[in-house]
């Protein structure tokens, strides 16, 4: 998987939930391969971003729905805003991720330290504008 692909995990496949990996005979829990915890570490990233996109959408309804009853003068802009600042964010956290990737690049544990960084900042993400926003 390329580093773009990682970087931009779908929002419907984030939805629809990781997948059974105990149909796989994989328990997360007690994963031991490198490809197991690999695995599980991409659902966690997976799942991270998933929670990422639904509180990004809650931050940007709620200004939308501030500006347009016209409790806040200013949230149209501040939707704008916050849109160019996710964008940036995402350069950010992928930039940060390759060279976490890079750093991992001659062992075996490149992919779950990607995957740990790309979980991390989503978690950091979904922090912050549940903060910022009062979500």
């Amino acid at each position: 998987m390329t580093a773009l692909a990682l970087g931009c995990l779908p929002l419907a496949a984030a939805q629809a939930g990781s997948v059974d990996r105990a149909a796989e005979g994989i328990d997360c829990a007690t994963a031991t391969s490198t490809m197991e915890h690999d695995l599980c570490a991409s659902d966690r990233a997976e799942d991270a971003d998933a929670l990422l996109n639904t509180a990004y959408g809650q931050a940007r309804q709620q200004l939308r729905q501030q500006a347009a009853d016209g409790s806040c003068t200013h949230c149209t802009d501040a939707e704008q805003q916050l849109v160019v600042a996710q964008r940036a964010w995402i350069q950010l956290r992928d930039k940060d991720c390759d060279a976490v990737y890079a750093f991992h690049a001659d062992g075996t544990s490149r992919n779950g330290a990607r995957m740990h960084c790309l979980t991390t900042h989503a978690q950091d993400r979904t922090r912050q504008l549940r903060d910022f926003y009062e979500l």
